[in-house]
């Protein structure tokens, strides 16, 4: 396969549109091609001379991209940042282009409305210019070694070696462990390492390069406890710290990041016509733009994000000793060599902070009955009410003046706190605007099950006990954890709990509830799914702000019932936020506590368990120290030799799969072995369910016989006839950028119940509902309809997935699978938006047919339809057959919400 390469970065590709599409994303490699461009264009001025050039740029590969028509790699607005030309480049072209990209800009439109890739609006002016090339870590280390004798991997022997050193570095190994690894024969006799106890192993690790060191200062804090005596009690506290910019220039210049880098902001939009802005990265947003514009030109500017911990930061929030770096460094700017090897003046600005809501109030020097962005009164906090924004200087005068003994009016009235604020003298910072959704605590936690659960239970036609009774029969999915018990006995709920109840909670209400209440619940849930998505467009904004308006205007039902006075709560009104930080900072993805509360288990509280517990804070710098040393030395490597370090582990039978490449946009993969090899027609009827088989198969095999007599094989079906049965299939559901920039793998299954057996528990059947199409898309392969991608969908379960001989002819392609089909998509439920259907019948039968797996496009959930009470003869194992109407679920994943809610928006009367 010819090999495409960029002679701007060397990056290899491995077609032309490849490069294409490299040359149209990267903006350095974009703005060198430009100046090319311009010097081809300058150089053909005459006829003659042009001749003479064009000669020369038919064997330059560059000739292959058609600089004929430079559009396609010209995106809206091409006064971009280009570097300054050197003696040796022509200067950049200043000739008036387009500001409309080339429709080549963009492929075609994601299920999810969205462009592949969007229209691109560069800075009107130099912006994160590179000054000059320098050398990252990871080049330096590299020359080192190859200076040294070439060999990458020491300090260790080799290659093995240093996997081994990996291993027991982070795999949580305990120090005592390691040390009896290394002394046992086995180890010691034949794997021969170079350390043999802990101490030399630890003193090899310590001789990889390190990041930022760790320094400690310590002070006495006077407390409002008193002794025996009578007196405050007197602490000594440390702080560990490291240096801001040094850890900012660590992460700027790692080469491991560089595909993910960048450098200047731009303006993305969805249409050639430049209407539609995308939200995602913080580059994309308000906040990097106009920050752009107070800098001089050619400055590369790089957010900081903070992220505290209450505790932390009620010691320490006053102390400035960890800022003045990153001051002067936002201030004046600091030379550092960034990812791609260029180096560049950088500011870093704090642009964003991530908390819980008591976090929030202590940096905003204001009461926990506040809201820390805006001036609302705390008794209004329950309105739709955009009040002013909190002005840092404004607040900095108000603390200076309540310091001084004075007492200015507003202190009072914005709720203020007296707290020396860590931000005051931080450059550019508006500490209001960086204050970011927290979907963790605010969302799933605050208003969801704090606020929501508890209202509409309260609303419930039998209480608590009528919604456990439906939790347990819930329809089963891989994707949904099944509350066997209910929900009421649930003692320790995490965000995992949190959003499985999401997925099925409006369905649990349907019947049960008052109208209003199933409104207002859906406002509040498609509210909370519209915030999770990690590309936003004017239009998705839009909807989201519409969702919360739509609680606030069902919201009253529950001052009707008597189940609340007021709605003045915290995280009730941080919703009202939602939609303008995004705009300014990007999607709230990349701002969500459940990242730095992951951390803080996998490191903090690891770190503290491989300390003595005495004096552990100096040994937790350490063990992080030395797995940061590990995890960027793993990097180099891999940077530095890019095949994988590790050989992959062969799959066992149960695991291994192949793929197949159908003709469908869905692509699938079935086991190598099926489950159920030579599986009897009989034992299909019976067991599986598949009550029509012959008569099914004999129609589906009719429909690939073109009118020619069926094979000799397929004339005689009967029930010994066997077939090869498997469990389960995989279908990958395509890229969305909303939710996710590769493929999710979905899982449907389609196995009979196993009977108890001496120390086994019964396994309950699983025949899994999917979205499928009964006949082939007769104009589009891919299925994707962009007016209506429901078009050509129905609900089915699946009985069985099997595959035919190939005695059996063409039919025997792909595997097929035995369906039974629902109702078409013609039902909306006015108050829950969700999909009604029923069971598809002929004859007074379940209407079945046989089809082959590529038409199925993924899987699905019902919920039951249970009226006003559950029926009590019901089970999840047979809820299936027992309930006639069912809801299709829009909130099983993010990409059932963006199919079955946010796409289909409009569509479906």
């Amino acid at each position: 396969m010819p090999s495409y390469v960029c002679k701007y970065c060397h990056q290899s590709k491995q077609s032309l549109k490849g490069l294409r599409s490299h040359l149209a994303q990267k903006k350095s490699c974009r703005d060198a091609f430009r100046r090319r461009f311009s010097a081809i264009i300058q150089a053909t001025s005459s006829i003659t001379q042009g001749q003479r050039e064009a000669d020369q740029f038919e064997d330059d590969p560059d000739s292959q991209l058609d600089v004929d028509e430079p559009a396609p790699f010209d995106p809206p607005n091409l006064h971009s940042h280009n570097p300054p030309p050197t003696d040796n480049e022509p200067p950049p072209n200043t000739t008036s282009h387009s500001r409309r990209a080339s429709v080549e800009d963009v492929e075609d439109e994601e299920p999810g409305g969205l462009p592949k890739r969007a229209w691109v609006t560069d800075f009107p002016s130099p912006a994160g210019t590179a000054l000059r090339e320098g050398e990252t870590a990871f080049a330096k280390l590299q020359r080192e070694k190859e200076e040294a004798g070439g060999n990458l991997w020491l300090p260790f022997a080799s290659k093995d070696e240093w996997e081994l050193a990996r291993w027991l570095t982070t795999a949580g190994v305990s120090q005592s462990a390691i040390d009896d690894f290394l002394k046992l024969p086995i180890t010691r006799d034949r794997t021969h390492p170079s350390f043999h106890n802990k101490r030399t192993f630890f003193q090899k690790i310590d001789t990889l390069p390190q990041g930022p060191a760790w320094s400690c200062e310590s002070w006495e804090v006077t407390g409002d406890e008193l002794n025996e005596k009578g007196e405050p009690i007197v602490e000594t506290v440390e702080l560990w710290k490291r240096n801001t910019v040094d850890c900012i220039q660590e992460l700027i210049g790692n080469p491991a990041f560089k595909d993910n880098m960048q450098y200047a902001p731009e303006k993305l939009y969805a249409e050639e016509e430049c209407k539609t802005r995308i939200f995602d990265e913080t580059w994309t947003g308000e906040w990097w733009w106009d920050k752009q514009k107070v800098f001089p030109a050619g400055v590369t500017i790089a957010p900081v994000i903070l992220s505290s911990d209450k505790t932390q930061l009620s010691q320490f929030s006053g102390d400035k000793a960890a800022w003045p770096p990153l001051i002067e460094a936002g201030n004046q700017g600091v030379e550092m060599v960034c990812a791609d090897g260029c180096v560049r003046r950088v500011h870093p600005i704090l642009a964003a902070y991530i908390a819980d809501h008591p976090e929030q109030c202590l940096v905003a020097c204001c009461k926990e009955n506040c809201c820390p962005k805006c001036t609302v009164p705390p008794d209004r906090r329950g309105e739709v009410v955009y009040s002013v924004m909190r002005d840092p200087r404004e607040i900095e005068q108000l603390l200076e003046e309540k310091w001084k003994g004075e007492s200015p009016a507003d202190f009072k009235a914005y709720g203020l706190r007296l707290i020396d604020p860590f931000w005051k003298d931080l450059p550019h910072c508006n500490i209001f605007a960086c204050i970011t959704p927290d979907l963790l605590h605010q969302l799933h936690k605050g208003v969801f099950k704090d606020h929501i659960v508890s209202w509409a239970s309260a609303c419930m036609e039998g209480g608590e006990a009528e919604i456990d009774r439906r939790f347990k029969v819930m329809t089963t999915h891989p994707d949904l954890r099944h509350f066997r018990k209910g929900i009421s006995l649930v003692s320790q709920w995490t965000g995992t709990e949190y959003k499985n109840m999401e997925k099925v909670f409006l369905g649990v209400l349907t019947g049960g509830s008052n109208p209003a209440v199933l409104r207002a619940v859906r406002a509040v849930l498609d509210f909370i799914y519209y915030a999770h998505f990690e590309a936003h467009s004017s239009d998705s904004l839009a909807k989201l702000e519409a969702a919360w308006n739509s609680f606030h205007a069902e919201k009253s039902i529950f001052v009707d019932l008597d189940i609340r006075d007021d709605f003045d709560i915290a995280k009730v009104h941080s919703a009202l936020h939602y939609g303008q930080s995004i705009r300014q900072l990007g999607t709230a993805d990349g701002y969500n506590t459940e990242a730095s509360e992951r951390l803080h288990i996998d490191f903090a509280k690891r770190a503290y368990r491989s300390s003595n517990k005495k004096a552990y804070t100096q040994q937790m710098t350490t063990w992080l120290s030395r797995q940061e040393a590990v995890r960027r030395f793993d990097a180099f490597l891999r940077w530095a030799e890019p095949q994988p370090l590790v050989s992959e582990i062969p799959q066992t039978e149960q695991d291994s799969q192949h793929d197949e490449q159908p003709t469908s946009l869905a692509r699938y993969s079935v086991a190598k072995d099926p489950g159920f090899g030579a599986t009897k027609v009989k034992t299909l009827v019976e067991k599986f369910g598949c009550a029509n088989f012959v008569r099914n198969l004999e129609d589906h095999l009719r429909r690939f016989s073109s009118s020619q007599p069926l094979p000799l094989v397929a004339q005689n079906i009967h029930d010994r006839t066997s077939f090869d049965v498997y469990k389960r299939m995989h279908v990958r559901l395509p890229a969305i950028r909303q939710i996710s920039r590769t493929p999710i793998k979905d899982t449907i299954r389609a196995t009979p119940s196993v009977p108890a057996k001496p120390l086994r528990k019964a396994i309950p059947a699983h025949f899994d509902t999917v979205l499928a199409r009964e006949f082939p898309s007769p104009v589009d392969p891919s299925g994707h309809n962009q007016d209506n991608p429901l078009h050509g969908l129905c609900v089915a379960r699946v009985r069985a997935i099997f595959r035919l001989p190939e005695e059996y002819g063409p039919a025997s392609k792909h595997p097929v699978a035995y369906m039974e089909w629902f109702t078409p998509f013609h039902t909306v439920a006015p108050d829950t938006g969700m999909f009604k259907i029923s069971w598809s019948t002929r004859m007074h039968r379940r209407r079945t047919s046989i089809i082959p797996v590529t038409q199925i496009e993924r899987s699905c959930h019902l919920i039951p339809h249970f009226g006003r009470e559950v029926n009590l003869q019901w089970s999840s194992g047979d809820i299936l057959d027992q309930c006639s109407t069912f809801y299709v679920n829009p909130y099983l994943r993010h990409h059932d919400f963006v199919l079955l809610r946010h796409a289909v928006a409009g569509t479906v009367t």
